[in-house]
């Protein structure tokens, strides 16, 4: 019997999930900003209890290393190197981008995932395929709305992250585009989709890792950062 976990924390929702025999079994999923560090641990024991395994127990791990909250992705990927600290599980570092649209089941196509990277900017990257799987269209990047506006196709849909941003522009800047969705009125099951990414990627041993090698994506130094060097978003992402 293989037990696959996937973790996603790099936006509001915190989601982990389990595939058995590598067919969905269990998710758990909370939407709340802001407070990762405090459900986490309850989130975890409750796929464990409610699956009767223990840690030892999960063959494989998928989970989200960015790009995304920076805060989010600290924790879910602190939480991580804890949780398989004496084990040999393999850990496979997943685009939070990817894990948002393979969890978008909803439509066929392609999907251009996009979270609002502040300061009039995006991270995205388009996908492509049906329901049940796709594939990396575009590479995940970090460019000015402006520009993204011209990588997507009018007829892609576009799921979009605002990382719970109240005053995001992100929305209303790609409203004149037919195919439009907010995560925030979703339920995405991330964790579940890091854990599917990781069962597909069984075979392909060179992208695993082990638990403590695992790094964040973040694709841009922190806002906080960027004030404190007083750089521009150019000058950081030049980098």
């Amino acid at each position: 019997m293989s037990w696959i976990l996937g973790i996603d924390t790099s936006s509001a929702e915190l989601s982990l999930g389990l595939l058995k025999d590598g067919e969905p079994f269990l998710s758990c999923s909370r939407y709340a900003r802001n407070s990762h560090a405090e459900h986490i641990t309850g989130a975890m024991n409750f796929l464990l209890e409610s699956s009767g395994i223990e840690s030892a127990d999960i063959s494989y791990a998928g989970i989200a290393v960015g790009p995304g909250s920076f805060t989010g992705l600290r924790i879910g990927i602190s939480f991580l190197k804890g949780f398989f600290l004496t084990s040999g599980t393999p850990i496979l570092p997943v685009s939070s981008l990817q894990s948002m649209a393979e969890s978008f089941t909803s439509v066929d196509g392609s999907i251009a995932a996009i979270m609002d990277a502040r300061q009039d900017r995006v991270f995205c990257a388009r996908f492509k395929g049906g329901k049940n799987s796709r594939r990396r269209i575009t590479d995940d990047e970090i460019v000015s709305l402006q520009k993204s506006d011209k990588m997507f196709k009018k007829e892609d849909t576009l799921l979009i992250d605002t990382l719970g941003y109240r005053n995001s522009s992100v929305l209303n800047f790609f409203k004149d585009y037919k195919n439009i969705y907010s995560t925030d009125k979703l339920s995405l099951q991330r964790g579940l989709a890091c854990a599917f990414i990781a069962c597909k990627s069984i075979d392909t041993k060179n992208e695993w890792k082990k638990a403590g090698d695992i790094l964040p994506n973040y694709m841009q130094v922190s806002y906080a950062e960027m004030k404190a060097n007083k750089e521009s978003p150019e000058q950081s992402n030049a980098k």
